[in-house]
C-alpha cells in the first residue's frame, strides 16, 4: 500500500509539474504572440495616417505663417493698449487694433488645428526670435492705419503664394492640395481681402482730415473715431 501510494504522489506531482511548465510555456508564448503582434502592427500603421497629397510640401509654408498670425496678433494687442490711453482716447482705434489681434489669433489658431487633421503637429517656425523692434513704433492715427494695411497685405500675399504652391497653377505639381487651397480660401483669403479694402477706405477718410486746420481737424479724428466705435 505504501509503495501504490509512493506512485502515485509521484504520478501528481510529475503531473503538476507538466501543467505548470504547460503554463509557462502558454504565458511565454502569449507573451511573444503579443510582442510579435505589436511589432507587426506598428510596422504596418506606418503608411496609415493623416497625411496624403501635397500637403507635406507646403506643411513648412503653413508653419511660418501660422508664426507670422500669432506675432501679428501680440503686435496690433501693443497697439490697441497705445490708443486705449486717456491722452490719446481713441477708443474707436482700440476695438478696430483688437478686432485684427483677435482675427490674427483665431487664424493662428485654425492654422494649428489644420496642421494636426492633416497628420502633422501643430507647429511654429522654431528660428522665429522674439525682438523688441519687431513691434510696431506707437504711431498716430494714419500712421498706425498705414501699419495695419501693410501687415493685412503681407498675411494675404503669404496666403495666395501658398494657395499657388496647393492649386493647379503651381509650376511644380508636387504640392497640389485642393484641401488645403480650400481651406486657405475660406480661413484667410477672403477675409483678408476686405481687411485691406476698409483698411484703404480708412486711409482716405483720415488722410483728407489732417490737412485740414487744426480744429476741423481734431474734431474730424474725433468723430471718425466715434464711427469706427459704432461700425465694428
Amino acid at each position: 500500500r505504501d509503495l501504490r501510494r509512493g506512485n502515485s504522489i509521484l504520478k501528481l506531482c510529475s503531473q503538476k509539474k507538466v501543467m505548470n511548465l504547460f503554463s509557462v510555456l502558454v504565458i511565454v508564448g502569449a507573451t511573444l504572440a503579443v510582442s510579435v503582434s505589436g511589432q507587426r502592427r506598428s510596422a504596418e500603421v506606418g503608411p496609415y495616417t493623416a497625411q496624403f497629397s501635397g500637403y507635406k510640401y507646403i506643411q513648412r509654408d503653413i508653419t511660418n505663417m501660422t508664426t507670422q498670425l500669432l506675432s501679428q496678433s501680440f503686435d496690433f494687442l501693443f497697439l490697441a493698449a497705445d490708443f486705449d490711453r486717456y491722452h490719446r482716447d481713441r477708443p474707436g482705434f482700440e476695438q478696430l487694433y483688437r478686432e485684427i489681434a483677435d482675427q490674427a489669433w483665431s487664424d493662428a489658431i485654425a492654422l494649428l488645428q489644420y496642421q494636426s487633421r492633416r497628420g502633422f503637429p501643430g507647429q511654429l517656425d522654431e528660428s522665429y526670435l522674439f525682438r523688441v523692434n519687431d513691434h510696431p513704433r506707437m504711431t498716430d492715427e494714419l500712421g498706425s492705419l498705414q501699419m495695419a494695411l501693410g501687415e493685412e497685405k503681407r498675411v494675404a500675399e503669404m496666403a495666395h503664394a501658398i494657395h499657388q504652391k496647393a492649386s493647379v497653377a503651381a509650376e511644380a505639381a508636387k504640392g497640389y492640395d485642393p484641401d488645403a487651397a480650400h481651406f486657405l480660401d475660406r480661413q484667410l483669403i477672403q477675409r483678408r481681402s476686405g481687411s485691406v479694402r476698409k483698411l484703404t477706405g480708412y486711409i482716405h477718410i483720415v488722410n483728407g482730415l489732417i490737412n485740414l486746420d487744426t480744429v476741423t481737424r481734431d474734431m474730424g479724428l474725433h468723430l471718425f473715431d466715434h464711427s469706427l466705435k459704432t461700425m465694428q
